[in-house]
């Protein structure tokens, strides 16, 4: 009587960085990383598996950081002279409005106008405000004037019609000048930009996930401290695969990208 032979094949691969400190193939295993403002953190039921069977994962982005504006961004904008007065006499500011605009590298121009028919002036010059202080340094052609500094608005960006004033020495004459914000500021640089997360895998997919997609996850978190955010999933193997990848991604156009990368080994059984 033939008999019917029956050969078991298990083949296992274990990734360098998969027997590095850190992995144990009997527990569940946990990376992260961290930038500027968040700490991603990618954790899987295990990095080995059989084939098809499917590895729990779930990615965490936390917040250790606050986001925090600028000390300086209320001077930030562009504004007209709304009143000056020299040595206590009130000037007619109609004959010749003036207006600046600071810009966020600390640069900024000053335009000059004519109500009377004379000539436009332009100049341009560098400004660095220490606002704690209250003090206000404008650079023209190296020449620093150095002007007390006050807003008559507490927040982060000084809003369209808002004022700053000016106390300063010039020329042995002292100057009382009251700027006006005279157009919108845009936000785009005081406020968070968004942070994107991404799951991408290989030797599998991805699957059951608790995200329409598992790429371009918009993450905006409360600005505290330890706020985060969760999405899980499961990496199925793909048939015939020994090894797989599983990756974390967190974007953001100004921070540093956080990647997390957990290797995974598929045992395979061959009957």
């Amino acid at each position: 009587m033939r008999r019917n032979l029956i050969l078991i094949v298990s083949i296992t691969i274990c990734f360098l960085t998969s027997c590095e400190e850190g992995f144990n193939l009997n527990t569940g295993i946990t990376l992260s990383d961290t930038n500027e403002l968040y700490n991603l953190e990618l954790n899987v039921s295990s990095n080995a598996t059989k084939d098809l069977s499917p590895v729990q994962f779930n990615a965490k982005v936390t917040r250790h950081s606050k986001f925090t504006v600028r000390s300086d961004s209320r001077v930030i904008g562009f504004w007209s002279i709304y009143s000056l007065t020299i040595d206590g006499i009130t000037e007619n500011v109609a004959q010749f409005p003036t207006d600046y605009d600071f810009f966020s590298d600390q640069s900024f121009d000053k335009i000059e106008w004519s109500s009377i028919g004379g000539d436009t002036q332009y100049s341009n010059g560098g400004w660095i405000a220490d606002i704690d202080a209250g003090i206000l340094s404008l650079s023209i052609q190296g020449v620093t004037t150095n002007i007390n500094l006050t807003f008559d608005y507490e927040g982060t960006v000084i809003p369209l019609d808002g004022f700053m004033i000016w106390d300063f020495e010039k020329e042995g004459k002292s100057y009382h000048q009251v700027l006006q914000k005279s157009e919108f500021t845009d936000l785009t640089e005081f406020t968070e930009s968004i942070s994107y997360l991404s799951i991408s895998a290989t030797g599998g997919t991805i699957e059951g996930i608790n995200e329409p997609s598992a790429y371009d996850i918009i993450i905006q978190l409360p600005n505290e401290v330890n706020s985060s955010y969760e999405v899980s999933g499961s990496l199925v193997p793909a048939f015939d695969f020994y090894e797989g990848n599983l990756l974390a991604t967190l974007y953001n156009e100004n921070y540093s990208v956080i990647n997390v990368n957990i290797p995974i080994s598929i045992e395979i059984t061959i009957y």
